[in-house]
């Protein structure tokens, strides 16, 4: 065999293959952090896995190899080939690269089985026509896979792979393709001889057992749907019960204030009256220097962000603009920005220098899109997991949710949320496009 005869059978036997998984691996990896350069970096990787192909049937042939043993190398590298390419075109961990290959390859692998069934079934059955049903069958299971993927929600989160049950989920996605591939090299034995009907049966076993692969892993996303609401309700009720806290301490505070005041005054005349009432201008002065963003959300948020930041010695500085918030739910804009400045004043409060106690927030608009960015110092080193900083506490279920909110509010509101930490200084930076 030349190698423009391995180049022709592998356009005739692998070039459809290639497609299919390659676009399965991408849909995967469009809904992740992409890279730069993500298209140039997708060609490549198809180039290179078609590339394998070709090689390794001239190679292979010129060896004489067993067809077994060929297939099982070249489809080894082949799988291996797009499983490194997820993570070069994407910032992607180990359990999304397999479980975005073994999506994949179950797709191509039920297609290829059903389409065998007539081409063994019928003498002469057209090439074209083959490759045709094949690409066509190829097509519409990648189109619904598209659609769950990304026409329905498209969010990280659902390739969290972080818990017990989401890995386990996937390790019996992997077992029943392994199975299946298992099962598939033993039978080939036996229907390589002519017997239709048992190649018949084993085509249709392993295009259901590719599609049971398929079920199990999707179901990970409704997996990771409920867990994650459920997540959101546990911290809105912890939420809510340290607003009580908080909000209880504040009353008593205002009691304890009132009853202080009756007494200095009983007891200082009209100078501890002035002192008192000068006292409580400097806290009113608070509300009225809040920014005026025009946005009734946004100010609620800063005024009382603000409070916070003065009791604590914390310098807050805002340039906002808010007229283009307009497209956000108010509660969300609770949400993001009391969240970004929470994670911000912890930050600034393990300061023990005050001149670096200081939060900056700035909020404004580049053509279309809406830019918010938040930067303090920190103290303690932080780690990243999945691009976003590791909480340190002991309590992680209930802490460490403030950034992971973020994220679903960027993803929410289709942006692109970026977080950095370099020189003593933690950036966060959101980029939100604005609705025309």
């Amino acid at each position: 065999m030349t190698l423009l005869d391995a180049f022709v059978n592998s356009l005739r036997d692998d070039l459809l293959i290639t497609l299919s998984v390659g676009v399965g691996c991408v849909f995967v990896a469009l809904c992740l952090e992409a890279r730069s350069r993500f298209r140039l970096r997708v060609a490549v990787s198809f180039l290179l896995a078609f590339g394998w192909m070709v090689i390794s049937n001239y190679y292979g042939s010129a060896a004489n190899m067993n067809q077994r043993d060929l297939g099982l190398l070249r489809y080894s590298v082949f799988f291996l080939i797009f499983a490194f390419a997820l993570n070069f075109w994407c910032r992607a961990n180990f359990c999304q690269s397999v479980y975005a290959i073994t999506v994949a390859y179950s797709i191509q692998n039920m297609c290829e089985r059903l389409i065998e069934i007539p081409r063994g079934t019928l003498e002469n059955f057209p090439i074209l026509l083959d490759r045709a049903c094949l690409a066509l069958l190829m097509a519409v299971c990648l189109l619904v896979y598209y659609y769950i993927l990304i026409g329905n929600a498209r969010q990280r989160t659902m390739f969290d792979f972080s818990n017990l049950n989401s890995r386990v989920m996937l390790f019996l996605g992997v077992s029943v393709v392994a199975v299946s591939i298992l099962l598939d090299l033993q039978i080939r034995k036996y229907t390589g001889t002519g017997n239709v009907g048992l190649a018949n049966c084993h085509n249709l076993m392993s295009a259901v057992f590719s599609f049971l692969t398929v079920v199990v892993c999707m179901s990970h996303l409704r997996e990771s749907d409920s867990e994650r609401r459920v997540e959101i309700s546990e911290h809105l009720l912890h939420s809510e019960r340290q607003r009580y806290e908080q909000e209880k301490q504040v009353h008593d505070a205002i009691n304890i204030k009132c009853h202080d005041i009756r007494h200095q005054i009983a007891a200082l005349g009209e100078k501890g009256y002035r002192e008192e009432i000068q006292r409580i201008g400097r806290l009113v002065d608070i509300y009225d220097t809040a920014p005026r963003t025009q946005n009734d959300a946004l100010d609620v948020v800063l005024s009382n962000k603000m409070l916070a930041c003065v009791n604590q010695g914390i310098t807050l500085t805002c340039l906002a603009d808010g007229r283009r918030l307009g497209f956000m739910e108010s509660s969300d804009i609770f949400a993001l920005f009391g969240n970004i400045l929470d994670n911000a004043m912890e930050a600034a409060m393990a300061e023990e220098d005050p001149e670096r106690r200081i939060i900056s927030l700035t909020v404004g608009t580049t053509g279309d899109l809406l830019t918010i960015e938040s930067q303090n110092f920190y103290v303690d080193e932080i780690h990243f997991q999945e691009g976003l900083p590791e909480t340190n506490k002991a309590d992680k279920d209930y802490h460490g949710f403030g950034m992971r909110s973020i994220r679903l509010l960027t993803e929410k509101y289709g942006g692109d949320l970026q977080i950095s930490a370099s020189d003593g200084i933690f950036t966060l930076s959101i980029l939100l496009p604005v609705p025309v």
